[in-house]
């Protein structure tokens, strides 16, 4: 178990590292469009089956909406506004890091976002950043433009 968590810690460092020497290297654009690759690749099929299951069936947007936010505690809804809100990072390849982590790893959670609900939809949507917990902010807060 003290392996596993010394191995965790130090695949955590070398990531961190790498976002570290990559900012100034390579445009930020790119590493974000990378970031963002990444995320949609770290989705589990768990979450694309919620997301699919609450598409299934649903005679409007209205009603995916109000289904996948019973299968998502972390979806909200503010007006027309749609959030997906987490109070603290989840990400598994950094969890327990101690230390600064670059505010553009991030955008690996855009493409977790968008990846679930392009599954569900079965079309492009849009995800933005608003606010970020490894950025000081309170909670995460993705916008989604569908």
């Amino acid at each position: 178990m003290i392996e596993k968590k010394m191995l965790e810690r130090h695949k955590a460092q070398w990531l961190v590292d790498l976002l570290k020497e990559a900012k100034g290297h390579i445009d930020e654009e790119r590493l974000a469009s990378i970031l963002e690759n990444r995320g949609r690749a770290c989705i589990g099929p768990t979450n694309i089956k919620k997301a699919k299951d609450a598409a299934k069936d649903a005679k409007d947007l209205n009603e995916f909406l109000n289904k996948l936010g019973k299968a998502l505690q972390m979806l909200q809804r503010e007006g027309d506004k749609i959030y997906m809100v987490y109070p603290k990072c989840y990400c598994h390849e950094i969890r327990g890091f101690k230390g600064d982590i670059p505010d553009n790893y991030c955008y690996c959670s855009v493409g977790w976002v968008k990846e679930m609900f392009e599954q569900a939809l079965g079309r492009p949507v849009e995800v933005k950043l608003e606010a970020s917990v490894l950025q000081g902010d309170e909670a995460c807060r993705l916008r989604v433009l569908l």
